[in-house]
């Protein structure tokens, strides 16, 4: 999932200033990796708010209402930083059955700050990361929160 700003060069239904000092439109998006199709895709002003809950739960469960039953069972969504909210997380976790496994990954930009936290760290939490495959990844490593299950991230959690 993702936003775009879609320039428009006069005054129309539904544009509005930017962050970027432009006028547009600001539409939330979702595609499917595999087929590279846009499965869902709320149209909004220039104006919206990146991380607004509320327009990416709305696109996130009309793009998962365009996947077929039998492909739902093993579920990835890639978000950047605007996703980074716990209710989208706690919804995406929320998602998950027996019969469906939604994983999820979720970016921002590292700061100063976070660096300075990630350096307290102690050596004892963090653990390996695994391939997509499922195979342990001996090149990078992620720490891990305390009461979670090693190799699943979780709202709450860094790990």
């Amino acid at each position: 999932m993702d936003a775009t700003i879609i320039t428009s060069a006069s005054k129309k239904d539904g544009a509005a200033a930017t962050f970027k000092k432009t006028f547009a439109f600001h539409p939330l998006a979702a595609w499917c990796a595999n087929t590279q199709e846009c499965l869902a895709m709320l149209l909004r002003p220039g104006n919206a708010g990146a991380n607004t809950v509320a327009d990416h739960l709305t696109v996130l469960n009309a793009a998962l209402a365009q996947i077929p039953d039998a492909s739902r069972a093993k579920i990835l969504v890639r978000i950047d930083g605007a996703g980074a909210t716990h209710e989208l997380l706690e919804h995406l976790e929320a998602l998950n059955t027996a019969r469906r496994t939604v994983r999820y990954t979720v970016g921002w930009k590292v700061t100063d700050a976070d660096e300075r936290a990630i350096a307290l760290l102690p050596e004892s939490v963090w653990e390996d990361t695994l391939n997509q495959d499922g195979t342990v990844n001996g090149e990078a490593q992620s720490p891990s929160s305390p009461g979670s299950t090693p190799g699943q991230a979780g709202p709450t959690g860094c790990g």
